[in-house]
């Protein structure tokens, strides 16, 4: 029998938010190539934005930077050297912004390959396992396989207006306003279920 004295009320549990991430880079492969555009946009379970960030990086030395995507994104050598902000800030930045929060990318382990790799470069370590892979719940969310599972084809499935695609901003807002959508679509009621459902 509960005491009508004492005070049962429990303190309201911390909201869940999503740190959805996109980069732009110079290639495929973390080992080699760098990252010149970089964005976070943190929304809760309701899709609702509640902070941001977002940058063109500067390399640490110009002969990094590689023309190898730039008819992909549009991103010059010399908007990066002009306009960047160097490395090292700009991975504090994005590493702050998304503590304490649910890291979220399309085809996640593309961009924390490398986030790792450019941390380790300038001497910060840091290490993602625990994460929403929106490529993953796509796919588990067409079983049948009958549509495409590309951030392209997956807002135009939901009816998402991507401003501009390949620029790190817009990416990382459709990526978190699919991520709403697939939520709603799998029945997801606790969104810390969603990084084990993403390994599945």
């Amino acid at each position: 029998m509960v005491n009508p004295m004492e005070d049962t009320a429990q303190p309201p549990a911390q909201e869940t938010l999503f740190a959805v991430v996109d980069l732009e880079t110079t290639g495929f492969d973390p080992r080699k190539d760098r990252i010149v555009q970089m964005a976070a946009v943190v929304v809760n379970t309701r899709g609702e934005v509640v902070d941001s960030f977002d940058t063109v990086v500067k390399p640490e030395s110009p002969d990094q930077y590689e023309h190898g995507a730039e008819h992909v994104h549009g991103i010059s050598r010399e908007m990066v050297e002009q306009n960047g902000m160097p490395l090292r800030e700009a991975m504090e930045r994005i590493w702050s912004i998304s503590e304490g929060k649910v890291f979220t990318a399309h085809n996640a382990r593309f961009d924390i390959g490398f986030l790792e790799a450019e941390s380790e470069r300038i001497g910060l370590s840091r290490k993602i396992t625990d994460y929403v892979d929106t490529l993953a719940l796509a796919r588990m969310a067409d079983s049948d396989r009958t549509r495409k599972h590309s951030l392209e084809a997956l807002c135009a499935h939901y009816g998402i207006t991507r401003e501009r695609a390949h620029e790190a901003r817009s990416d990382a807002t459709a990526t978190a306003q699919v991520l709403m959508r697939l939520i709603e679509e799998l029945g997801v009621e606790n969104p810390l279920q969603l990084p084990a459902l993403s390994s599945e």
